[in-house]
């Protein structure tokens, strides 16, 4: 699934010299919007490995341990699995994996489930055994995975997820006429957009609630979903009984993403839960206003005036009434001005090889 974390990792991916340094991958699913082709194109390879709960354990750990051993040597593993990273990093030390890194992305604290607290506690207990580094792309992250007392005293590295800047260009008027055109919007209409993975966590269903509240004011608005997730089916259930259909628009996995932000007229993000948000930076990098839970970091807002954090709990009529007084605040800064920002903040790929690759114990540049 094209997520923050999987743009992260490939970001980076495509950035490195691969004549020096190759990564394979161990991936729980693959999907019609995997990055296999491209990783293979480039002389990666991608090991798919089933879920820890549905296999349990001890066939986990001798999986895993098995593709090591197997395909290596290896000078490294880098989780990006949150409290699962514990596991991974105990088969990995096993196995002769010298250097062992647990990579926190989620901060899961809002989220109030005893079985989510045990096994956060469990994975914390295994990182700090067998892990060697422990990276978060926050320091909310950073506290919820690892704990409140690691992250102050630096035992965490913090590491901005970065994004390709010169995605980010400005697009043509005609390219941006014949993208709203795919989204069945004339001139007059507001694109709201949700841009992620439609899973529980990311709580897309909230936009359908909004497009509720749009349409009983008859607006001109256009909901448009752009990614896909296991709520995918039920979304466009929930659209069509809500009788929203008519103006909500599922886009899929879409290669256009920058060029597709920069023709939004907002980008919502109803997250319950969130380490960072790489989305909220993406549309700050298109120029497009932000509305998003509060429950993001403040991190992500670059200063440019495009982000405005709400509560969930004042419900989708306020959030649709904000995103109008948004729009109507918010001036797009230019490309030079937005670019230069995140550029500033640390979140150019390009600029943030080295960082993450020294972690590996090795410094690489294209």
């Amino acid at each position: 699934m094209r997520a923050g974390v999987e743009m992260t990792v490939m970001n980076l991916y495509r950035e490195i010299d691969r004549d020096k340094l190759q990564f394979d991958f161990i991936v729980h699913a693959l999907g019609n919007d995997d990055f296999g082709d491209e990783i293979a194109q480039m002389g990666g390879r991608v090991f798919c490995i089933p879920l820890l709960s549905k296999v349990g354990i001890p066939k986990f750990l001798k999986i895993v341990y098995d593709i090591l051993i197997q395909n290596g040597p290896y000078i490294a593993i880098h989780t990006h699995t949150d409290f699962q990273g514990g596991f991974f990093a105990k088969v990995a030390k096993r196995a002769g994996v010298p250097l062992r890194i647990c990579h926190a992305h989620t901060d899961n604290r809002p989220i109030h489930s005893v079985s989510l607290f045990a096994k956060r506690m469990l994975g914390r207990f295994m990182i700090r055994r067998y892990a060697t580094q422990r990276c978060a792309c926050s320091k909310n992250a950073g506290i919820a995975l690892f704990g409140n007392r690691a992250t102050a005293k630096g035992r965490v590295k913090i590491i901005r997820n970065s994004i390709n800047l010169s995605d980010y260009r400005e697009i043509s008027p005609q390219m941006r006429e014949k993208l709203r055109g795919e989204c069945g919007a004339d001139e007059q209409a507001r694109l709201i957009g949700f841009v992620g993975r439609l899973n529980p966590v990311k709580n897309p269903s909230f936009m359908l609630d909004m497009a509720v509240e749009a349409k009983k004011t008859n607006l001109s608005d256009r909901f448009i979903f752009i990614g896909t997730g296991d709520l995918l089916q039920e979304l466009i259930d929930k659209s069509k009984s809500l009788g929203v259909d008519d103006i909500v628009v599922f886009l899929g996995t879409r290669e256009d993403v920058p060029a597709l932000m920069q023709c939004l007229s907002v980008v919502v993000v109803p997250s319950l839960a969130e380490g960072f948000s790489l989305v909220t930076i993406e549309a700050q990098a298109a120029g497009t206003p932000v509305l998003a839970a509060s429950v993001l970091p403040r991190e992500t807002d670059m200063g440019l005036n495009l982000v405005q954090y709400m509560r969930l709990d004042a419900g989708a009529q306020a959030w649709t009434l904000q995103v109008g007084a948004l729009m109507n605040a918010a001036a797009a800064p230019g490309e030079k001005t937005r670019i230069g920002a995140l550029s500033a903040n640390g979140f150019d790929a390009k600029n943030n090889v080295n960082t993450t690759l020294g972690l590996y114990g090795v410094k690489v540049s294209n």
